[in-house]
């Protein structure tokens, strides 16, 4: 059978959501639960988890009225994520869905890897003024002064959570994936998501902070520059501004709110 152009587009665009390094053996999943969302049931609870990843989900093409963006029980959806899942995060069961989760949650993820160039590259060292006379050489380009500003400006403002906002939306849309792909019963990826919404919320004080940790993150992983017009990392910029303007804006959902399990 093939894939109508709109599958084959969200899947493109899936696959701008980043990867990690991990791999696992074959194993069986377990049967989820078929639920179905849609915005007349959605508690607030799930509509954070859903604000927590509404840039890509955006981005994608998705809907930000159901869990991970896609209706449950489509089976092109189904087929899409699991291609997207295994292509740009090499998962495709249940074993490697764990390790990749356990990579960014436990193993810090891409934040471990920038804390650990921020201190090679002795960036505590310098005031931002100094560093930007230093970047100022010819030797650097315009994409090397944003990449080191980046990580500099990331530790500044957030410390040892500077992309931490990265690694933890991307571990909250993954566990919604992971139910869609049926690697995960619909109680396990909500149980999940709701202990990584819990670290974000002890880790940033508002939608804002944890957005602009999220970009800085994805700033770092693609190696472009958010002032650029025609970059990605400005396109998601300017994404989150859309949805914060709009009436029904998914950050309507107080950053503050307590998060409740609602699905035993």
């Amino acid at each position: 059978m093939k894939k109508s152009l709109t599958a084959v587009l969200l899947l493109i665009a899936f696959l701008l959501t980043g990867c990690s390094n991990s791999t696992g053996a074959d194993s069986k999943a377990e049967t989820p639960v078929n639920v179905t969302v849609n915005k007349d049931t959605l508690s607030d609870t799930l509509r954070w988890f859903n604000a927590a990843y509404a840039i890509i989900t955006t981005r994608n093409g998705g809907d930000l009225n159901h869990i991970g963006g896609y209706e449950t029980k489509n089976l092109l959806n189904v087929q899409m994520i699991k291609s997207g899942l295994k292509e740009s995060w090499e998962v495709t069961d249940r074993t490697t869905a764990d390790d990749t989760l356990n990579w960014l949650l436990e193993q810090g993820g891409h934040n471990a890897v920038l804390l650990e160039e921020y201190k090679e590259s002795s960036l505590s060292e310098y005031t931002r003024e100094e560093l930007i006379e230093v970047l100022s050489d010819s030797s650097y380009t315009d994409n090397d002064r944003a990449y080191y500003l980046g990580l500099y400006d990331a530790v500044a403002n957030y410390g040892d959570n500077a992309i931490l906002a990265w690694d933890l939306s991307r571990a909250m849309q993954l566990s919604a994936w992971y139910y869609l792909a049926d690697y995960y019963t619909y109680e396990e990826a909500m149980d999940k998501s709701l202990a990584i919404a819990k670290r974000l919320q002890e880790a940033y004080g508002s939608w804002d902070e944890m957005t602009d940790s999220y970009l800085y993150g994805f700033q770092y992983w693609n190696g472009d520059d958010m002032s650029d017009e025609n970059s990605e990392s400005y396109a998601r910029y300017q994404i989150y501004q859309e949805l914060v303007e709009q009436t029904d804006s998914p950050y309507s959902v107080d950053w503050n709110y307590e998060l409740q399990k609602e699905w035993d």
